[in-house]
């Protein structure tokens, strides 16, 4: 069964917070109870009125939904006020409070009693309560907890007395159910009391209970066990509350989501008591997890909503500005939509829309992202931008993207068109919303041009596709000339510092000096299809340096060279590849194939059983950029990798961030787990080599360790690592 989330883990399906939302409102500002978390508990029963009211000053800190059902008070118009108003006449008040605080200062945590209250329309009505005390620090009184349950009509009543309930009885009526823990001063820890209910969904004999606490214990997933333990010994010795989430196993085996909450208190024979009370939140949190993600996600294609983009947005506006680059805002809109809807019917139209999110999704990397707006319109967000060329470049690949057909559930093929508008932050607009709407009225303009494809929203983007235009030029001579050379960047052993293999990265040399980016012209030629001439001229300058090495006799690693979609798609180029491989007499072996997601998302099926092929034949798989795409761990098991490659993504804090380390460490157990070689990217620092060492990463590469260097540097370097003295 899935695991159950405690904090911000998984239960049933979702990631929740931590704390009951709209408790959190009521509770902010209540001193007694800041740190505990008993009030919240109350709020699960859900048929019932609940109160939480102070000890001394009776004011109510907070009331279930159920109140309003039972006495015509909105909870929030309660808060603050003494529960005076909820008493038939200022006499029953001030008797029912020195009455029931005399006997919970007698040492005795429960009572229960009949007694008429009145309502908001001045009505009275018989009622049951059952009262418990919350202790804070030194086991004094806070406040306490009414349950009320309206009895019918004509019953007699009376104001309490200083009768004292059996714990059962009191469990039976509360949500959940309570239990009584005792730590006895030689250590040895026995239950005195399990509520009926409790120990049977559990499977616990609480007969056995109260003899050995290990079969409680034995219940509690094993990786919650140490922390509850840790938790129980820390509440033991200041007498804290222990408020705790964990996961437990049924009878049946299901794993259920539970809260204990407990105030532990001193015997004088030195023993300590826990007064305790266990609720099962599965549900609960799987309903929160499922309204969260209504709030925040569309329900036909899974996407963010509108509002959710925007506040992601804003947070991708302020790194840009921090990082002085550009991000770019595309409103998508797909042509004459509602055809298919009319032609195949709404259960195909919401595919169709689902299949236009996917192949969106194929294009972005990192932190980019795609939300659905409305209708057949989407929105992207692109970061990381660098110049007006890469905006260019992004508009004219999701115009494309869509020539292809998109290949519906029930076998149908379906031929759409699309549209494009982009906004590009901080020249466009300086809100979230501002880049949207630009976006959008850009989108309109496009629409209205039959011929047109994608539009910018300023002219200045219009002047800066002509620059794009001259740079396709210049592609277009610099790979006819072989101008665009590799340059090899190295990969080491974390353990041994060996070389342990290179990934092949293009280099474009200007006549006047410096180098044009890889981020400009790689997406420019895989848009216009220079990719091909430029693959081969690459991967013939490869195999070409590689001979050369050997032949000299020097011991050459791997060479990763990476291979886009449309390589993979593209007929015959393997076949090429492997023609190449045996004209220079090298085995397959010298060659790592590097792919990135993109690459199997379009056409998974088709991918695959390219990629099954060339496994057969010996090629060594690694996946690129891992974890920054849409579906890693869903292809990851069925494809034939043998490395993964995390991205720099994660590498950037691995050493200053715990939430990364614990990224990392789940990326590489997983690869570990599927018998995979894990490569670090980006490593920059001493620290960050040391924590992926520490991690159980097998290789890294990044500038640290040694930066892209053309063939006659890594010839040094190959001469270096073979020579004996090495």
């Amino acid at each position: 069964m899935e695991r159950l989330a405690r904090g911000g883990r998984v239960c049933q399906g979702g990631i929740i917070s931590p704390r009951h939302a709209s408790f959190d409102k009521r509770m902010d500002k209540i001193p007694e109870l800041s740190g505990t978390n008993l009030i919240e508990a109350a709020f699960l029963a859900q048929d019932q009125a609940v109160f939480v009211v102070g000890w001394q000053t009776r004011r109510i800190f907070a009331a279930s939904e159920a109140v309003y059902r039972v006495f015509g008070w909105r909870p929030e118009d309660l808060r603050g006020c003494t529960t005076e108003m909820l008493h038939v006449d200022d006499d029953s008040f001030r008797r029912f409070g020195e009455i029931s605080e005399r006997i919970l200062e007698s040492e005795k945590d429960t009572f229960h009693c009949s007694y008429r209250m009145r309502r908001r329309d001045g009505s009275t009505f018989d009622t049951e309560n059952m009262i418990g005390i919350i202790r804070g620090e030194g086991d004094a009184p806070v406040a306490v907890v009414s349950v009320v349950y309206e009895i019918s009509e004509g019953r007699s009543f009376k104001l309490p007395t200083e009768h004292n309930l059996e714990p059962s009885w009191f469990g039976d009526r509360l949500p959940g159910g309570i239990f009584q823990r005792v730590q006895r001063p030689d250590g040895s820890v026995v239950y005195n009391f399990i509520h009926n209910a409790l120990a049977e969904q559990f499977g616990i004999d609480p007969g056995q209970g109260r003899v050995d606490s290990s079969v409680v214990l034995e219940r509690i997933h094993p990786e919650d066990r140490e922390r509850l333990i840790d938790s129980t010994e820390r509440a033991q010795k200041n007498l804290s509350l222990l408020d705790i989430e964990v996961s437990a196993y049924t009878t049946s085996g299901e794993l259920r989501c539970l809260r204990s909450i407990s105030q532990p208190r001193r015997l004088d024979d030195g023993s300590t008591v826990w007064d305790g009370l266990i609720l099962d939140l599965t549900e609960q949190r799987s309903a929160e997890s499922r309204v969260q993600h209504l709030v925040m996600y569309d329900r036909v294609t899974g996407l963010p909503n509108v509002a959710t983009f925007e506040e992601r947005l804003q947070g991708a506006m302020t790194h840009a500005l921090e990082q002085g680059s550009l991000l770019a805002v595309g409103a998508l809109n797909v042509n004459r939509f509602y055809t298919v809807n009319e032609s195949l019917g709404f259960k195909c139209g919401d595919d169709a829309l689902r299949k236009v999110g996917d192949r969106l999704q194929s294009m972005l990397h990192g932190n980019d992202m795609v939300a659905r707006y409305e209708g057949a319109e989407f929105l992207f967000l692109v970061q990381g931008l660098e110049t007006w060329e890469s905006i260019r470049g992004l508009g004219q690949e999701a115009a494309t993207l869509f020539d292809v057909p998109l290949q519906l559930d029930d076998g149908t093929s379906l031929s759409v068109s699309v549209k494009v508008g982009l906004s590009v932050f901080p020249d466009d607009a300086e809100t979230p919303d501002g880049l949207r709407r630009k976006a959008d009225l850009a989108l309109q303009r496009v629409r209205k041009d039959p011929d047109g494809r994608f539009e910018f929203y300023s002219e200045e983007m219009s002047r800066a596709v002509l620059d794009a235009v001259a740079l396709e030029k210049d592609l277009k001579e610099a790979v006819h000339n072989g101008v665009i050379v590799p340059h090899y960047q190295p990969q080491f052993d974390t353990v041994s510092g060996s070389l342990r293999g290179m990934e092949v990265l293009a280099r474009w040399p200007l006549t006047q000096g410096g180098m044009v980016s890889p981020g400009r012209f790689i997406p420019l030629a895989e848009e216009t299809g220079l990719i091909h001439p430029l693959m081969e001229h690459l991967v013939e300058a490869v195999l070409g340096q590689v001979w050369r090495w050997r032949q000299e006799g020097l011991s050459v690693p791997p060479v990763a060279i990476n291979v886009s979609a449309h390589q993979i798609r593209r007929q015959g180029f393997f076949d090429w590849l492997f023609e190449r491989l045996a004209h220079y007499g090298l085995g397959i072996e010298v060659l790592t194939v590097e792919i990135t997601e993109s690459a199997f998302l379009l056409d998974f099926v088709h991918v695959r059983s390219i990629l099954d092929s060339l496994a057969e034949k010996g090629v060594r798989l690694s996946i690129d950029d891992f974890g920054t795409g849409y579906s890693s761990l869903s292809y990851l098991s069925q494809l034939p990798f043998r490395e993964l490659k995390i991205d720099r993504a994660f590498v950037s804090e691995v050493d200053l961030s715990r939430r990364q380390q614990a990224v990392v460490k789940g990326i590489i157990e997983l690869a570990r787990a599927l018998e995979l070689e894990v490569v670090a990217e980006g490593v920059e620092t001493e620290s960050q080599l040391s924590e992926l060492n520490a991690l159980g990463c097998d290789s890294v590469q990044g500038f640290y360790l040694g930066r892209p260097m053309d063939a006659a540097a890594l010839t040094d370097l190959l001469r270096a690592m073979t020579s004996p003295e090495s």
